[in-house]
Parts: structure tokens; sequence; C-alpha cells
């Protein structure tokens, strides 16, 4: 059954993966040093789809792709977890997908707060956490808590087999 509880976690984890198409991952300052003063500052916001820069004439000297292993990460979190909600009537094998899911949301998680800072090191910057940052968190949440449902459904299904 679809109506399941498990389903209404589901859904939340969708909607806070959706969420990090339209929030900033990290805010980031860069600077620029011009005969070793800091002359000018550049402002923009790393996403899962790339930089947006609010200022059109700075130019960010960080590798452009850098987003890429987050959107990809997105991108196979979002299809498995719609793909396990449709696989309602399989709940081995939703718990299966919903693990491959969280596995792949710690990954992200920790790509996000501890590869990024190292791979901006080189370029005098600040950078801040935004909201984007913390939404995987909450869809792991919700993912745990969904596959707890579906244990909980398996080990009814199983005692009410025994008792037949």
């Amino acid at each position: 059954m679809i109506q399941r509880i498990q389903t209404l976690f589901l859904a939340l984890a969708v909607i806070a993966i959706v969420l990090m198409f339209f929030y900033p991952l990290s805010s980031i300052t860069e600077f620029t040093n011009v005969q070793d003063e800091i002359l000018e500052t550049d402002y923009y916001d790393l996403t899962v789809m790339g930089f947006q820069d609010p200022s059109p004439d700075s130019v960010p000297h960080i590798n452009p792709l850098v987003h890429i292993p987050v959107l990809i990460l997105t991108s196979a979190i979002l299809i498995i977890i719609v793909y396990a909600v449709l696989r309602f009537k399989n709940r081995r094998q939703q718990m299966m997908l919903l693990k491959i899911c969280i596995l792949l949301n710690i990954i992200m998680v920790a790509g996000i707060f501890l590869n990024y800072p190292k791979v901006f090191a080189s370029i005098p910057i600040n950078i801040e956490a935004e909201i984007g940052a913390y939404l995987p968190l909450i869809s792991l949440v919700f993912l745990v808590i969904a596959n707890r449902y579906i244990l909980r459904d398996e080990k009814l299904i199983k005692s009410t087999d025994r008792l037949r």
C-alpha cells in the first residue's frame, strides 16, 4: 500500500533533496591579491547546478566543475528514492534501496562538509555553509525513519505468517 507512513517520510526526503536544487550549498567570498594587497573581493554562491554570481564582472578562480559530484549524487538519490516509493509491494527491495540512498547521502554530506573546504584551500577565500548544505542531513534523517517503518512492517508480516 502506498499510503503507509514510510511513504510520507520518503516524500519528505524527496522534498529535502529537491530543495537542494533551489538553495545554495555555500556562499563564497574570494579575495584577489594584487601586489601583496587584497584589493578585490568576489561574492558568489555554490549550488548543485554550479556557481551563481550576483555580480556580473567577477569571474570565479575555482574550477567550474566542482559541483558535478554533488549534482550526480543528488540526482541519483532522488531517482532511487522515487523508485523505492514505487516498489512498495516489495519491502525487502525497498529497504535495500533505502540503504543505498542512506550510504549515498552520507557520502554527499561528508563531501560537502569535509572535502569542499580542502578543494578551496589553495585560494584565499571564505566559505560559509548555507541552508542547502544541511538539506542532505534532513533527508538522511527522513530516510532512516522510513527504513525503520519498513522494517517494522516486514517484522509484522513475518509474525502474521508464523501464526498461519
